[in-house]
């Protein structure tokens, strides 16, 4: 029997869900049963071109279906997540969780008790750059880690229901997370508001400090020209730089040497290491349909998506304190 999901929210990154679901459902992995928007037209669209159920209201399909994927305005995950929790469905959720801990929590403690699986669309998980960076990590090829930073921005619409730390600081904050395997224990933030939007920043600059001393730094904004989603590892021995958008990697020989009791840096090359592009959010849906089957954890597990939130409510905790503050 075929899994019968809906999605919720068709917009911006909602789209992309519902492009994929069809390509999976024709492949005779899933069945798309239903799509809600509040958006009329936009439904009246979806529904002559992908022939599938269209409704209003978050109720009309609940009852018919295991699954739902949520890629509302993140000020709604909250509502919607609880709403289709309690009707005893597993949930994929678009990041953030949630935009407090407090409700994040809430909604981790809910899926558990429903015996449910909650997923947070943790996207880069699910990039094949990333694993192969994971996995030199892993294998220690890049010595002891000092520190990573990477850039997620570009110029593009502001958004009107979160600021650009739980838009695009907590991309960068779970790939972190991931890669070491660890939480960072402390945070500093400084964040740019020069749109005048007092609640909602344009810009943040975020240091987290993980154990071992390791950092990473995080820059974001909508502000820039191009489209920038990019991530460097610097190592003991060798660093890596990559183009989280094309999945290239690119492995630097370099490192600081102490030679006659002098500090010199060494530079013995690079080399392209190959990624077989695959993309990411086909994954993340594959990894949710396998996840209600097998009843196995999914990669972007609730506990990876309320660290998220816990970790940018801290930064925007440490941007307005003007100063450092401790997570863990």
């Amino acid at each position: 029997m075929k899994l019968k999901i809906s999605l919720i929210g068709v917009g911006r990154f909602g789209k992309n869900h519902l492009r994929v679901l069809k390509e999976l459902e024709n492949k005779g992995l899933c069945t798309l049963y239903g799509v809600v928007d509040i958006n009329t037209n936009t439904l009246e669209k979806i529904g002559k071109e992908y022939k599938v159920r269209t409704s209003t209201s978050i109720d009309s399909f609940l009852d018919k279906v295991d699954a739902v994927i949520i890629a509302t305005p993140s000020n709604t995950h909250f509502e919607v997540c609880l709403k289709c929790l309690d009707y005893g469905k597993h949930v994929l959720v678009e990041k953030p969780l949630t935009t407090t801990y407090a409700t994040a929590k809430e909604l981790v403690q809910l899926a558990e008790k429903q015996r449910k699986i909650l997923m947070v669309g943790h996207i880069f998980r699910y990039n094949k750059a990333v694993w192969k960076i994971k996995s030199l990590i892993d294998k220690k090829e890049l010595g002891d880690i000092y520190y990573m930073f990477g850039h997620f921005m570009g110029l593009k619409d502001p958004r009107y229901d979160v600021g650009a730390v739980f838009n695009y600081a907590v991309h960068h904050i779970d790939i972190y997370n991931y890669l070491l395997d660890k939480m960072p224990e402390e945070v500093n933030c400084c964040c740019g508001y020069f749109l005048g939007r007092k609640n909602f920043e344009d810009l943040f600059i975020l240091v987290l400090r993980y154990p071992s001393n390791i950092m990473g730094i995080i820059e974001g904004s909508w502000l820039p020209p191009g489209k920038y989603r990019n991530l460097t590892i610097v190592g003991s021995r060798k660093s890596v730089v990559s183009n989280l958008l094309e999945q290239k990697i690119e492995v630097y020989s370099s490192f600081i040497s102490k030679c006659d009791g002098r500090l010199k840096a060494i530079f013995k090359g690079k080399v392209e290491i190959p990624v077989d592009f695959e993309e990411p959010l086909k994954l993340e849906l594959l990894d949710f349909i396998k996840s209600i089957k097998t009843g196995k954890k999914p990669l972007a597990d609730a506990k990876s998506g309320l660290n998220a939130v816990l970790i940018a409510e801290k930064a925007l905790e440490s941007a307005k304190l003007k100063r450092t503050v401790r997570i863990i």
